[in-house]
């Protein structure tokens, strides 16, 4: 069962699994603004990326000599949430580790999303808790997809992104595998305007690593409502779609793939989170509609 949180501008459903958000709909513009799902093009809607980033290579890493699998963007996809707590207008999902768990990934942890309307803005913070004795390593994404385009008449090529800063901007490239290769190319030449076109996206998702700006706004040139996601300090950004699908989705991301010659070692895999013994690690973004 679905779950509802409500204000007088927003209201957003959370699914407990994977505690996935499922809908973002604006009670002043009568409009759905969060991509709904179509097995045709892809079946998800914003699934939350723990304890990996995208690929491993080979579906791989090695901690203190034992070897691991582990499937792309880790498991919480899949897993069902217990709520800790639910309000009007906020609620907080909560996964620990088990049995199954450990097989993959050896770590003791608590994972909590919390999901909070404030007016037109929904926040998200992720709190992750090391319960072991020891360091643990992580990373942590979101994979949101937004409506694109949202009115009759409008097609994807009339939506940009416009970034927060003029500066260039430049992807990594990815292999058939998911992997970096140590390649990149430059997506924006001195500026902040991104035009959305689905040959962008032939050889995979835009992977713009130590992104310049904290925040991105998804834009139509024909209607005048604005997404807006507010990424704080992730340092990493994934760009994505299929071709031909009606939808983008704008990842913020504390994790990378694995580069192509990455040794398998998960303290080295590139921009893992290492998180002390009894520590935590909490990390807040915000999506926003603007009329």
């Amino acid at each position: 069962m679905k779950h509802i949180i409500q204000n007088d501008f927003l209201k957003a459903e959370i699914n407990p699994i994977g505690a996935e958000l499922s809908s973002l709909y604006s009670k002043h513009t009568g409009k759905e603004y969060l991509w709904q799902g179509d097995a045709t093009w892809w079946a998800s809607r914003a699934p939350i990326l723990f304890p990996i980033v995208c690929s491993l290579k080979d579906g791989t890493y090695s901690l203190n000599g034992e070897t691991y699998n582990m499937p792309k963007h880790g498991f919480v996809r899949g897993a069902t949430f217990n709520i800790v707590s639910a309000e009007h207008s906020k609620i907080t999902f909560e996964y620990s580790d088990n049995d199954a768990t450990r097989k993959m990934y050896p770590f003791s942890f608590v994972f909590q999303v919390i999901f909070e309307l404030l007016e037109s803005r929904l926040s998200t913070t992720y709190r992750v808790v090391n319960r072991n004795d020891y360091d643990m390593y992580f990373s942590l994404g979101s994979h949101e997809a937004y409506r694109c385009p949202r009115e009759n008449g409008e097609t994807f090529d009339d939506y940009y992104l416009e970034f927060e800063r003029d500066s260039t901007y430049v992807s990594e490239v990815v292999t058939s595998a998911g992997l970096l290769n140590g390649e990149s190319y430059t997506v924006i030449d001195n500026g902040k305007i991104l035009p959305l076109k689905h040959e962008l996206f032939a050889n995979d998702a835009l992977i713009i690593k130590n992104v310049p700006s904290r925040r991105v706004f998804l834009k139509s040139k024909k209607s005048p409502a604005v997404v807006e996601v507010n990424y704080y300090d992730a340092p990493h950004l994934g760009i994505w779609t299929k071709a031909g699908a009606p939808y983008i989705c704008i990842e913020p991301w504390h994790g990378l793939p694995d580069d192509v010659g990455h040794g398998g070692q998960i303290e080295n895999k590139p921009g893992i989170i290492r998180l002390s013994a009894g520590s935590d690690f909490v990390w807040t973004h915000d999506i926003a509609i603007h009329l």
